[in-house]
């Protein structure tokens, strides 16, 4: 029963009988007064157990009510908190989305940083390291770890120092990315470095600044090289036209000289039989008994002179000249040597000086002029013996192949007095030698630097004070072998890259690279590779999974795998290497090592 049945019902509250009598009144009975009254107390009872009864329901109803209301109200609560949670877990499940990207791409950047050939470090405002990779050889250290802490004065000389200090300060003041370079001296010479140091930010204001250090020794090296070829092209032309106009004047010199010396044999029984006063005039201001002494040395002087420029001449001549196709063929550099050898016999058996030839056996045919590849290693033989000042003198010879260019190796090396530092960068000039005062004409390596390079060939040499100078010569072959075949699989997609990158640029190599064992497995099926470079924890099929593969797969047994990993004490690593599979490198890696045992392994005749 609702509020709306409290309404009293008053008609059983009124007497259904005659309205009572006033007591004074005619016909006026008070018993029927007392009847009346009881019967109005009766119904006035009866309407309060009535109002009661309706009043305690509509108590009920209304604690119903409220229930209700505060139902639907912690229904609405409940509604919003779910949706709330619904929020969160949205929200949770994005952001941990974000972490698993910030974990990968931290893995990632920690992996390129440490796999780097570059030296990556951060410093602080005072120039303290905070970070390294290891690429601190330089130092003198095995990781960067032992960098850490320490100042840019504890590991660079004062003027390098000086240099940092200068672009630190203006990284940490203006925000600037600083670039630069500096020359460090080593035992093996001078290096050349390129460093950049950029600001590393954080709350609007520079905290740190990241650096990147690289050796760009070989760079440089091959600039020079450039230079001396440019130099070299315009030298040729310049000596070209000087040599021709110098040839002429020479050719006569030498032509009317006999003559001169026979005209003067014959003038000679002339002037004897001439008046003795005559004979003491002079001559050119010379007296007569001067000259009948000293005419014939002056002439025979006249004539060595003369040589001596026809020779530089042809020199000159031979340096200008340019090889063409027409005067290449298909050669053996092993009969070039020895043919050179035999030319020089009569230089090395006026010495005591010791020859020792070692020829590499099968060498591939250099398409080249067999009697420039003679003369390049006769000068650099005659250049050996030159050096050696004493009597117990030894010059080799080797030939040799290098599979990483497939070129022919030419090195001749001698246990000389070396090559003076002074004349150590301009060696391959023209007119450049520490020998002068022997005669040197500077010409022999210049001649020999223009016939390398027209044969697409490179020319370096290594020297010592006093130990000697080993010069070697690269020649490229005339039928390149088919390039080995490497495959590299790693789900890690920048280390990949990295691995393939390093790969075809520094050896003779074909790469292709694949994200997952699966795909690797039906490109080994299809078309095996020399060499396998695999990671061991990928999606689908993992590393261990295609080395078992590898092993039960007819014709694949004997695959060559190099595995690489972040892990190597985990189980799969050892179940792999009881498999036969032994090459394991640890990430992250050292470049040289891993291109060393990239060499080792393919050229190995055992697979594993």
């Amino acid at each position: 029963m609702g509020l709306q049945h409290l309404k009293l019902d008053t008609a059983k509250c009124k007497n259904n009988g005659p309205e009572p009598q006033n007591a004074g009144a005619p016909g006026y009975s008070p018993n029927l007064n007392k009847a009346y009254q009881d019967r109005i107390l009766a119904d006035t009872r009866q309407a309060l157990v009535v109002t009661t009864r309706q009043l305690r329901q509509a108590e009920a109803e209304l604690r119903r009510f409220k229930l209700a209301r505060r139902e639907r109200s912690l229904c609405n609560q409940i509604r919003q908190m779910l949706e709330t949670i619904r929020q969160l877990k949205h929200e949770l499940a994005v952001q941990s989305e974000i972490n698993a990207d910030l974990r990968n791409s931290e893995a990632q950047f920690r992996a390129l940083v440490h796999s780097s050939v570059d030296h990556i470090f951060m410093l602080d405002e005072k120039g303290t390291f905070i970070s390294s990779n290891d690429q601190v050889r330089r130092f003198g250290m095995k990781s960067g770890k032992e960098l850490v802490g320490r100042r840019l004065q504890d590991v660079y000389a004062h003027d390098i120092c000086k240099v940092y200090r200068e672009r630190l300060k203006t990284v940490f003041a203006k925000g600037n990315v600083e670039t630069f370079a500096h020359e460090r001296e080593t035992e093996n010479g001078v290096e050349y470095h390129q460093d950049t140091l950029f600001p590393i930010h954080q709350d609007e204001r520079v905290w740190a600044a990241g650096g990147i250090c690289r050796d760009i020794s070989d760079q440089k090296q091959i600039e020079r090289q450039l230079f001396q070829a440019q130099k070299m092209e315009a030298l040729g032309t310049l000596v070209a036209g000087a040599a021709h106009e110098i040839n002429n004047p020479i050719n006569l010199m030498l032509f009317n000289l006999p003559l001169f010396e026979k005209i003067w044999h014959d003038l000679l029984p002339l002037l004897d039989s001439l008046p003795e006063h005559y004979k003491e005039q002079k001559f050119g201001g010379l007296k007569y008994s001067f000259l009948s002494q000293n005419m014939l040395r002056l002439i025979s002087d006249m004539r060595m002179a003369a040589h001596r420029v026809a020779r530089i001449v042809t020199g000159l001549k031979q340096f200008a000249r340019k090889s063409t196709p027409a005067d290449k063929s298909n050669v053996q550099v092993n009969n070039a040597v020895e043919n050179a050898v035999r030319l020089a016999t009569s230089t090395l058996s006026k010495s005591t000086i010791q020859l020792k030839m070692i020829l590499a056996p099968d060498l591939p045919l250099l398409y080249a002029n067999l009697q420039n590849l003679e003369q390049i290693v006769l000068n650099l033989l005659i250049n050996a013996i030159q050096s050696i000042e004493h009597s117990k003198g030894l010059v080799q010879i080797k030939t040799g192949f290098r599979t990483e260019d497939q070129a022919v190796t030419i090195e001749v090396t001698d246990n000389g007095r070396g090559i003076n530092p002074a004349v150590g960068e301009k060696i391959f000039d023209p007119f450049v030698t520490d020998r002068q005062a022997e005669g040197g004409t500077g010409l022999g390596l210049s001649v020999t630097y223009n016939l390398v390079k027209s044969h697409n060939g490179d020319i370096f040499f290594e020297s010592k004070a006093g130990q000697g100078t080993t010069f070697t010569v690269v020649l490229p072959t005339s039928e390149r072998q088919k390039p080995h075949r490497i495959m590299v699989v790693d789900d890690d997609a920048a280390f990949r890259a990295l691995i393939i990158q390093v790969l075809s640029r520094k050896m003779y190599c074909e790469v292709e690279g694949f994200s997952n064992g699966a795909e690797a497995l039906i490109r080994l099926g299809s078309d095996p590779p020399d060499l396998l470079v695999l990671d061991m924890f990928m999606p689908e099929i993992d590393g261990l999974g295609v080395c078992r593969a590898i092993k039960n797969e007819l014709g694949l047994e004997l695959m060559k795998v190099i595995i690489v990993t972040g892990f190597p004490d985990h189980p799969n690593v050892f179940a792999a290497r009881r498999l036969g599979f032994k090459q394991i490198l640890v990430k992250p890696i050292n470049i040289e090592n891993f291109l060393h045992n990239i060499h080792e392994c393919l050229n190995a005749t055992s697979a594993g």
